[in-house]
């Protein structure tokens, strides 16, 4: 089928800017009720990159990506599509405690 695109599912959790302009997890401590699932719609825009970047919803939230997985192309309705990927990551300290958070 020619309008077939690649998709994802992107797991990854809310973040919030503090007063410094760092972003940190929107609900702390992390429950695995914080970890929801988006994934890649044939309009996004940016390119998608390691655990740790950030990436906005289609409601602008800033979320960043915790972990990706295959998603059939037929399957791709189940889930809601994101908006954007940003440049932007958050530090390696703390994306690897979120990351393994979320694998234990």
């Amino acid at each position: 089928m020619a309008d077939k695109y690649p998709t994802a599912e992107l797991i990854g959790v809310v973040m919030t800017q503090n007063n410094s302009g760092q972003y940190e997890p929107q609900n702390t401590p992390l429950t695995p009720a914080d970890y929801h699932s988006w994934r890649i719609g044939k309009h996004t825009k940016g390119k998608l990159g390691q655990p740790g970047q950030l990436f906005l919803t289609e409601n602008s939230l800033t979320v960043m990506l915790v972990a990706v997985h295959k998603l059939r192309f037929q399957d791709r309705h189940a889930i809601s599509p994101m908006g954007r990927f940003l440049s932007e990551s958050v530090p390696a300290a703390q994306a690897t405690a979120i990351i393994t958070h979320y694998t234990n």
